[in-house]
């Protein structure tokens, strides 16, 4: 997989060099910030629930998960069921781009500047800088928001209410939350831990930046 995103990544910087010009001064922004912020840093199980609802093969590809895109082209078409293939580098080019209209246009320029992402952010610092950025609902802009607004202390936070936080992500917490939208949010943090659980033993977070080594950078 990795070498279909070296390709890609040439690819991008040959069809999308302006934009990619102007992401990576975005980019390289967001970084400095995630790395002079000392309140409310998202936690290492945020990180981790993360990578196992979202991009549990985080590590091992540049950008594109061509496993995932392929399983969802063989639902979408055979199953006519929609399924995400978002990595976490594409969701941090969708978050910093303000581009979310459904389109393949839109789809192939995430995709492509994907695998650029990392030229300016490294891999083991994404998960808590998309944390850092992604929307969790209604003033919840980036998880130091989300905090806030919940009233909570990233670092008091406990194992389900971090579960639960980081659900928001598929499933934003409007300004009135209903029920439905409460039920969904739950069943989303549940789901994250027995991942979690799955996964804490398989390597699947063995390159992730801890905050510990933090303090040496």
């Amino acid at each position: 997989m990795r070498l279909f995103s070296r390709l890609a990544s040439f690819i991008a910087l040959w069809l999308f060099r302006r934009e990619w010009q102007e992401m990576r001064l975005r980019l390289k922004k967001i970084y400095h910030s995630h790395l002079n912020n000392i309140h409310d840093r998202p936690t290492v199980l945020a990180q981790q629930l993360l990578i196992s609802g979202e991009d549990h093969r985080f590590f091992s590809h540049g950008g594109i998960d061509l496993i995932a895109i392929c399983r969802a082209l063989w639902r979408g078409i055979v199953l006519r069921q929609r399924e995400g293939a978002s990595t976490i580098e594409m969701q941090v080019v969708r978050v910093v781009s303000g581009r979310f209209e459904r389109t393949l246009r839109r789809k192939i320029h995430e995709i492509a500047l994907a695998t650029l992402v990392t030229c300016e952010i490294p891999k083991e610092f994404l998960p808590a800088v998309y944390l850092e950025i992604g929307y969790f609902g209604w003033r919840m802009n980036g998880f130091e928001a989300a905090c806030r607004r919940l009233g909570v202390s990233a670092d008091a936070l406990t194992s389900d209410e971090t579960a639960r936080l980081v659900a928001r992500l598929k499933y934003p917490q409007p300004r009135v939350t209903g029920s439905e939208r409460w039920h969904q949010i739950n069943a989303r943090g549940r789901h994250l831990l027995r991942l979690h659980s799955a996964h804490k033993h398989k390597h699947t977070y063995k390159n992730l930046m801890m905050e510990s080594r933090y303090e040496s950078i």
